[in-house]
């Protein structure tokens, strides 16, 4: 080969080598925003599964108050049903609804424990998580053993994945409902 085609060569080889770099460059930055839509992903699905975890904590904190008041749940003489939603709690018999002492520093009765430990809940629900709303259904037979459910509905809100997905409102948020049953 002579020196001129040598040259020729080399100089088409260094563009080759320019146009590569700007390959590479834009399939690393076309695979940097992917990895970004993956992390921006898992962190709302991280949100969404911390917000389940809670609400399942928080039902279990309700039913050990149950368990641990059994003169008032076991006993068959809680409502069969109440509602909670914010910071109110309405039943029947508006026991548990009215404001109770505080149990933390005074002795309390069943009745006066149950309406205290209900509201504490409540307030607690509704600071994590403010559009929940809940019901309790329990079983008063006190023949058998009383059983009740706690039941509770929160909204959780996603992450649009795409365009498509962020069109549809009705796609980036829903109503969950988690219900636990126990035996005070």
């Amino acid at each position: 080969m002579t020196r001129h085609g040598r040259r020729r060569v080399q100089r088409m080889a260094h563009g080759f080598s320019l146009i590569e770099v700007l390959i590479t460059l834009v399939i690393t930055a076309v695979g940097l925003l992917g990895l970004a839509k993956m992390q921006a992903a898992a962190l709302a699905n991280t949100q969404v599964a911390r917000g389940r975890s809670l609400m399942a904590l928080q039902l279990e904190s309700l039913a050990a108050a149950m368990r641990g008041n059994r003169g008032f749940w076991a006993a068959g003489t809680a409502p069969a049903t109440f509602t909670l939603s914010g910071t109110t709690v309405t039943d029947s018999t508006g026991a548990l609804g009215t404001a109770a002492p505080d149990c933390a520093s005074v002795a309390c009765t069943p009745i006066q424990m149950a309406a205290y430990d209900v509201q504490h809940w409540a307030a607690e629900m509704a600071a994590h998580f403010p559009t929940y709303a809940a019901t309790v259904n329990c079983s008063n037979d006190i023949s058998r053993p009383v059983r009740c459910s706690l039941s509770a509905s929160w909204s959780e809100h996603y992450l649009a994945y795409n365009q498509t997905t962020a069109a549809q409102t009705s796609a980036l948020s829903a109503t969950q409902r988690l219900t636990l049953y126990v035996q005070p």
